[in-house]
């Protein structure tokens, strides 16, 4: 068996600590945004968390981020960028999903239950590993295309988020190598929780 793909070292090193500080300024503005809109605060805070995170060494959130979580997934980083750049555009609030990009949420949370029993060792195979292999990437690609199917959906910029995340991935297989690991990381696992909840609620 061929050893996996993996980006380079220093393309890790770059990954981690400019992943995190896009997803750090993106919360950072997801709590500003509520208690204020002076431009200023809006746009200050989050540009000073993002460069607080690139520091280097233990001086920087990313460090024991990193440490405790490893590097975000391409996909969460895109997502928090897209959403940020709405937030400061004063863009209006992201539409409910259609029920291809439910197909998707639903699929990414059966994959995030499957890999956390996979941890617990209670799956019969080994789930994470097959990420390393050409067939999991195939399958990944094959579900972040289905939302492009519905009508329209290819003109809104985050119906292809997910394929650019696996794209990406197949260029510079960030963050570890693992096509798992690109399309999905912890925090966005249980934000998808959230985000089906709320479109449930809101179509009953």
């Amino acid at each position: 068996m061929s050893a996996p793909a993996l980006p380079p070292l220093w393309l890790m090193q770059v990954w981690l600590p400019l992943g995190w500080a896009v997803v750090l300024a993106a919360l950072v503005l997801l709590l500003v945004s509520r208690f204020t809109r002076h431009r200023g605060v809006v746009w200050g805070l989050p540009l000073l968390v993002a460069l607080w995170t690139l520091l280097p060494g233990e001086w920087s959130p990313a460090y024991w981020l990193g440490l405790a979580f490893q590097a975000p997934s391409v996909l969460m980083v895109l997502l928090c960028a897209w959403w940020g750049g709405r937030v400061l555009r004063g863009a209006p609030g992201v539409a409910r999903p259609g029920k291809p990009m439910v197909v998707v949420l639903l699929a990414a949370l059966v994959l995030g239950w499957l890999l956390l029993l996979d941890t617990l060792a209670q799956l019969p195979v080994a789930l994470y590993a097959l990420g390393f292999g050409a067939p999991a990437v195939a399958v990944v690609a094959l579900v972040t295309v289905l939302p492009l199917l519905q009508a329209g959906s290819a003109q809104r910029v985050s119906t292809w988020l997910a394929p650019l995340a696996v794209l990406l991935f197949v260029l510079l297989r960030l963050p570890t190598g693992n096509v798992w690991d690109a399309v999905l990381d912890p925090w966005l696992w249980l934000a998808l929780h959230v985000v089906l909840l709320r479109s449930v609620l809101n179509r009953s």
